[in-house]
């Protein structure tokens, strides 16, 4: 028999305490966010250490099935080691939720968003990003959930971007592409709107979704009409041609990273470094 897990399992409040098998006692403060599947407390560990604890949302399905992405997300975490990805601390089962203590960031990339970077700032960003998904492509992973929200900022003398929520990535196991489980359609990549599956590129694409919104302040996709329509834009290639027509060096990056066939966008993150760091912006 099924066994469902639901929201009056003792899910956590501000103010509460979760203490770990390892009676380790972790105190929750305010809510830094939610979504379908998790929400994220600031949190004071035992050595008075500021943490982020991420509680998996049961949303009334099934404990394996909640188990399964817990135990991926976190064994993922603890083996991607990398300046510029999250860190897992630790990670455990209590009263039938389930449990990650990550790295305490100062909020995401979204809350800086809505008018344009200035070119060194984007070019910044992209630097540390595309450092880290070069990093999960030799790991053979691909991100597919790559989005503002998802990308935490520390801030100080100079930022520091920490990629989070590996969630719904897959490992590629040496395959040219895999079906993904799911894929928000506000950064669904060509591939994945008209195939069903994604390939390292589509990281590539989603990140040319992001450099677009950080260069203009805009979203390069009209998220004012429904789904069909979001989709439609995706797949006949309107925000290549939005990045295209800027006439920017970053805006001319921004489409080959957008282009509606995965073969004919950059080869990996390495190759859209080496244009980036020829611009003026960067080289002088």
């Amino acid at each position: 028999m099924t066994q469902y897990l639901t929201m009056s399992q003792a899910f956590p409040m501000s103010g509460g305490v979760v203490r770990s098998p390892r009676g380790f006692s972790y105190l929750l403060g305010n809510l830094l966010g939610d979504g379908a599947y998790g929400a994220v407390f600031e949190c004071v560990g035992p050595f008075d250490q500021s943490f982020a604890l991420k509680v998996f949302q049961p949303q009334n399905r099934p404990y394996e099935q909640v188990r399964g992405e817990w135990v991926s997300e976190a064994e993922r975490l603890y083996r991607v080691r990398h300046p510029n990805i999250v860190y897992v601390f630790d990670y455990f089962e209590h009263q039938g939720l389930f449990y990650l203590v990550l790295e305490r960031c100062d909020h995401s990339l979204e809350s800086m968003l809505g008018r344009p970077f200035t070119d060194r700032l984007v070019v910044e960003v992209m630097r540390q990003l595309l450092f880290a998904i070069q990093y999960l492509a030799d790991n053979e992973i691909v991100h597919n959930d790559l989005h503002a929200g998802n990308v935490l900022i520390v801030q100080g003398p100079n930022i520091i971007c920490k990629l989070s929520d590996l969630g719904i990535s897959q490992e590629m196991y040496g395959q040219y592409a895999v079906r993904p489980q799911v894929v928000h359609h506000r950064i669904m990549a060509p591939e994945v709107a008209a195939g069903g599956y994604t390939t390292k590129q589509s990281d590539l694409y989603q990140l040319g979704l992001l450099l677009y919104q950080m260069h203009t302040g805009e979203t390069a996709i009209d998220f004012s009409q429904g789904y069909d329509a979001i989709v439609e834009q995706i797949r006949q290639g309107l925000p290549r041609a939005k990045a295209e027509a800027l006439g920017t060096p970053l805006g001319k990056i921004a489409s080959v990273m957008l282009r509606r066939t995965e073969q004919y966008r950059y080869t990996s993150p390495a190759q859209v470094w080496e244009d980036l760091q020829k611009l003026d912006v960067w080289s002088q």
